[in-house]
Order: C-alpha cells, then sequence, then structure tokens
C-alpha cells in the first residue's frame, strides 16, 4: 500500500482510504463490518464515516469494525462529521458519533458540508466552528477537517482561514478543472486532502460508458477503476482517495488498482489532463470560464448537470445531480434557466464551443 503524509499533521495515510456511504445492507451490522476490516488487513488506515449515511447506520458499522481491527492489532484512523449550526448542537454529535465508534476521541472530525459562503458564516455565527476549534484543543479530536462542494476559488478561501488542518472535496477526471484550484491551494497551506466521488459517483466505472471514457485511459489493459484512481495518485498535492467499498471483493480490485500505480507512476500529468480535456467531447469540463452570465445563471453547475442527461437519459438522475450535488432544487433550476436572454456571453467564452443556450433550453425541458 501507498502511504502520503496527511499535510503538517504528522500522520500517514495510505492513498486508498475507505469512505463509509456505500454499505449495500446497513441493517446487518457486523457483516458490513467485515468489509472495513478486510480493507485494514489489506493495509487501508483511513476509515471516514458519517451520521445519516447509509440510514444512519455507518458510523455503528464503523465501531463494529473499529472494534474488530484494534483486536487483530491494526492501527488505523477514523474520520466523521457535523453539520449541525450551534455550538451545544456540535457537542452533542461528537458524543453520539464517539459513542457510535466506541472511541474516547476521534483521529478527524469534519464541518461537514460546507456548500456556500453563507453557510460557513452560518456555521461561524451559530458557534459550530468554535465548538469544532475546543474540541481539537481539548484533545477530543486530534485534528478538525472540513468538507467543501464549492468551487476551487472558494475553497481556496476556506483553507485560508487557518482554521483546518485538512479538507474533503469532490475530485475526478470529470470535474477537475472545477476544483483544482482549492487542491493546489490547500496543499500549499500544508493541509491534507481527501477526495470524495474519485470514481464520479460510478460514472468513471459504469460499464455503459465504457466506449466514451476509453480516451481517459493511459492503456487499452488499463481499467477505469485503474485510470481514476491513478488520475488522481498522480497530483502529489492529495493524500487520499476515499472509495466506498461495497464488498470484500470491491477492497480487493482496488488494492489492486493502487498497487498497479507504479506502472504510471511518471506520467507527465498536465499532458494527461490535457488529453482528458481533448477526450470529453460534447462533454462539459468544468473549466467555468462560461460562469459571468449577465443574468448570475450558474451556468457550469447547469452543464455539468446536463451531462447526466448526455450519460443516462435519465430525468431521475439529473434531478439527483441537481439536489445531492449542486444544493439545487429542480423548480429553482428552472426559474434560472428561465433567466436566460440568449446574448450568448456564455457561448463565447467556452473553449469547447458546446451549444450551451440550446443545452439549457433541453435541461429545462427534462426538468419540467
Amino acid at each position: 500500500m501507498l502511504y502520503r503524509e496527511f499535510g503538517k499533521t504528522g500522520k500517514k495515510i495510505s492513498a486508498l482510504s475507505m469512505g463509509g456511504m456505500r454499505f449495500p445492507e446497513p441493517e446487518k451490522i457486523d457483516e458490513m463490518a467485515q468489509i472495513p476490516v478486510a480493507a485494514a488487513e489489506a493495509g487501508v488506515n483511513y476509515f471516514d464515516t458519517a451520521p445519516y449515511y447509509c440510514n444512519d447506520q455507518s458510523e455503528t458499522i464503523m465501531g463494529a469494525a473499529l472494534a474488530e481491527i484494534k483486536r487483530k492489532g491494526y492501527s488505523v484512523y477514523a474520520g466523521s462529521k457535523t453539520n449541525s449550526k450551534t455550538y451545544d448542537g456540535v457537542w452533542r454529535d461528537l458524543e453520539k458519533t464517539l459513542k457510535r465508534l466506541g472511541r474516547d476521541t476521534i483521529d478527524f472530525y469534519y464541518l461537514w458540508c460546507i456548500i456556500t459562503d453563507d453557510i460557513f458564516e452560518e456555521r461561524k455565527q451559530g458557534g459550530a466552528l468554535k465548538a469544532l476549534m475546543e474540541i481539537r484543543e481539548q484533545g477530543l479530536a486530534d485534528h478538525i477537517n472540513v468538507s467543501s462542494h464549492q468551487d476551487g476559488d472558494e475553497i481556496r478561501d476556506l483553507v485560508q482561514t487557518g482554521h483546518f488542518d485538512g479538507i474533503l472535496l469532490g475530485y475526478n477526471i470529470l470535474n477537475f478543472d472545477y476544483r483544482e484550484t482549492g487542491v493546489h491551494a490547500a496543499y500549499e497551506n500544508d493541509l491534507g486532502v481527501f477526495i470524495m466521488n474519485p470514481l464520479g459517483g460510478g460514472l468513471l466505472t459504469d460499464s455503459r460508458n465504457a466506449e466514451r471514457f476509453q480516451k481517459f485511459k493511459l492503456s487499452n489493459d488499463q481499467s477505469m477503476l485503474e485510470a481514476s484512481l491513478h488520475f488522481l495518485l498522480l497530483h502529489k498535492q492529495i493524500t487520499a482517495a476515499l472509495v466506498g467499498f461495497t464488498s470484500i471483493e470491491d477492497v480487493q480490485t482496488a488494492v489492486k488498482a493502487v498497487e498497479s500505480f507504479e506502472q504510471v507512476k511518471n506520467t507527465d500529468l498536465a499532458a494527461y489532463k490535457d488529453r482528458i480535456r481533448e477526450g470529453f467531447s460534447s462533454l462539459c469540463t468544468g473549466c467555468r470560464y462560461c460562469e459571468y452570465c449577465p443574468e448570475n445563471i450558474p451556468v457550469s453547475k447547469l452543464m455539468d448537470t446536463y451531462n447526466y442527461w448526455i450519460l443516462y437519459q435519465d430525468k431521475k438522475q439529473v434531478r439527483e445531480r441537481l439536489k445531492f450535488h449542486w444544493n439545487l432544487g429542480t423548480d429553482e433550476a428552472i426559474e434560472l434557466i428561465e433567466r436566460c436572454t440568449e446574448c450568448g456571453t456564455c457561448e463565447s467564452k467556452c473553449t469547447q464551443k458546446l451549444p450551451i443556450i440550446e443545452r439549457l433550453q433541453e435541461l429545462q425541458s427534462v426538468l419540467s
């Protein structure tokens, strides 16, 4: 297993780590716990969870797993999260999390799900950030991290506040242009970087997309799982990718993918990114040059959502992308699209020369 320094914390983290959001049968606590146990046996040493994941059972599953991992003699790290807005709420969340994990302290505790600057300010004003700082000062959490769904510039501003030891963000072959600035800023400010959604929520490894994503591979015999993980490992700024294993077989396959990184570790990342951009073809790459809309329409977010229509032709997946990734309701998205005056500013700035106006109109029809 490959291990990397997590910022300036002094902790070395397995480049392949486990996210706790994908347990397929969360009601079967002991059975599901065997998945992280198998991961620890394979060299994975960081396990990420949160309240509400997997019908609110993820922390309990991880707690059972951590007890067995400890019994087997492995030393690992664990992290969980709070999205409480208030000082007291954060302390209540931590107490519940520690009980579920069977621990007196936690290695990484997160200010969870910062989607906008306003949400971050709300957590500050409500006392949540103060509580987290005290939790670290009192030794109940070794490190305080933040998870963000913002764009690269906003993430840069977030890490420069100096409050955090690490960050968790979504970054992969499909959206790297959107958050690249944030990844670099975190590294430059000595923060560790955990990556969520390394497989694009399953898009990159979905067999239905195999032909479309063939150009993203570094060789014909490389799998898309390997290509996705190798892309991240080529970044010195990234500490670890969090993969949501659904079975012991998933663990074994992902471990092999990381082990095969040795074969491609000297790849020129900048050239590889250029090649990926060329391979996007009809998919929006998320470069965000279209972002400066006179009507304040979040064009890049809507274009990313349209990618899901191209790939799946599934209205449910399009709506879920809006809701869970961009925090936009269907009606809100339609209202935003209706602002469009067809001035063409976005299309004139699009580096791919995509028919943005036409796509927004089609997206409106899909959502209606």
